[in-house]
């Protein structure tokens, strides 16, 4: 299969999860009004470090990307647009095709490990992780979250990838997560990443009130 392919230095995009994305830039307005008029395909993969050297040309990037469908879009003056994508598989690039006026590769799907939801194995860490992630997300929002649902009712692909996407962590270290085959180990390295995260923010509520109503006297 070839599709389009969009790099970005800063973005990992996983499976079962929505990106939004602004397309400004003439090579990606192209590509995404051709995406458009076609199958809605585009694969976002990580830049490589060192990529500023040649941004405009054809800096280096990761082998595994996670394939997209523009689930919906809006276009804007200019030719520009905000899409909306969707998350379908991880693939592997296999060869460039084109890189102007944007970059197209020939790409496979990467297999995907299989897992018994029902076992008590995936069954304890899905509890776990969905148990964090609602309390981070609870604290995040200063009580306005309403995952609770959608925690419940995603599979647990979907869950794992959903708290991959949302913490805070370097690109790389996302990078090396979306290249894991087995969801399992994906969770167990999301686990205590989750865990640190809502302890530093269980921490900040607890002492956010204590700032000074005037930023000028200390």
């Amino acid at each position: 299969m070839i599709v389009p392919i969009f790099p970005l230095p800063n973005v990992v995009f996983f499976p079962r999860t929505h990106l939004p994305l602004h397309i400004f830039e003439e090579r990606y307005r192209i590509m995404t009004r051709e995406a458009l008029s076609g199958n809605r395909s585009i694969a976002m993969v990580l830049l490589r470090d060192g990529w500023e050297e040649d941004y405009y040309g054809a800096p280096a990037v990761h082998e595994v990307a996670c394939l997209g469908r523009i689930e919906s879009y809006e276009e804007l003056e200019g030719g520009k647009y905000n899409i909306l994508l969707a998350g379908q598989r991880r693939v592997r690039l296999m060869r460039e095709v084109q890189q102007k006026p944007y970059r197209l590769a020939e790409v496979e799907p990467v297999p995907e490990s299989r897992y018994d939801k029902s076992a008590d194995e995936i069954v304890l860490r899905r509890n776990r992780l969905g148990g964090l992630f609602m309390r981070y997300a609870e604290l995040a929002s200063r009580g306005k979250s309403h995952l609770h649902r959608s925690v419940i009712q995603r599979s647990f692909e979907g869950l794992v990838n959903l708290v991959a996407v949302s913490l805070n962590l370097p690109a790389e270290d996302k990078q090396m997560l979306l290249e894991l085959d087995d969801l399992a180990d994906r969770c167990d390295c999301l686990i205590p990443a989750l865990q640190q995260q809502l302890e530093t923010l269980v921490i900040v509520r607890d002492f956010e009130h204590l700032k000074p109503s005037d930023p000028g006297r200390n």
